[in-house]
């Protein structure tokens, strides 16, 4: 699709933007094609140009508003890119507009299971990106072979996540810190 037309891109920008601000405000059922059309002003037959249903515009909603990690420079050194990683996912999670698409996201997820395979995608993404930080650590002998790195996605992450979802935004920068600290004294 990088060969759009500029109408039809911009067409396609504003359904899913009508879409997401449907999905935050009331949820996944607020998420009709006559509510989509109507909000964002372009026609329900474009609409079904984009997306051969609501389902699959939905799952577009959820795609089009995943962050993507930013992979640390590896001659940063394990230290230095882990807390670069860590940083990343805070300033993610403290932008207003990610902070107000979260909980709706996690709702849309549990109310379509089609959704899953999605997720999983972009958990093994966001993953593999830690796991080569991680890698960086033990290759430096700081941490064990044998660290399982979805626990230290739990334990690095997870305040941050939790923390957002709290409305503690203003936080995330001190949550993110005092976590990877802890991390890092826990194999000095």
């Amino acid at each position: 699709m990088t060969d759009l037309d500029p109408r039809v891109a911009r067409s396609r920008q504003r359904l899913l933007a009508a879409a997401t601000d449907l999905l935050v405000e009331a949820g996944p059922r607020a998420v009709t094609v006559d509510a989509v059309s109507e909000r964002s002003g372009v026609a329900k037959s474009t609409l079904y140009r984009h997306w051969d249903s609501r389902q699959a515009l939905l799952i577009d909603v959820m795609r089009s508003n995943m962050p993507h990690p930013v992979e640390p420079d590896p001659s940063l050194g394990f230290e230095a890119s882990l807390r670069a990683l860590v940083t990343s996912v805070a300033t993610t999670l403290r932008d207003p507009e990610w902070a107000r698409i979260l909980p709706a996201m996690i709702s849309l997820k549990q109310t379509m299971p089609e959704l899953q395979e999605l997720s999983d995608s972009d958990n093994e993404d966001k993953l593999a990106v830690l796991s080569r930080v991680v890698r960086l650590g033990v290759d430096e002998g700081v941490l064990p072979d044998d660290i399982d790195v979805h626990l230290v996605a739990h334990v690095l992450i997870g305040p941050i996540v939790f923390a957002t979802i709290s409305g503690q935004h203003d936080d995330l920068t001190a949550i993110a810190d005092y976590s990877l600290e802890r991390f890092l004294q826990s194999y000095r």
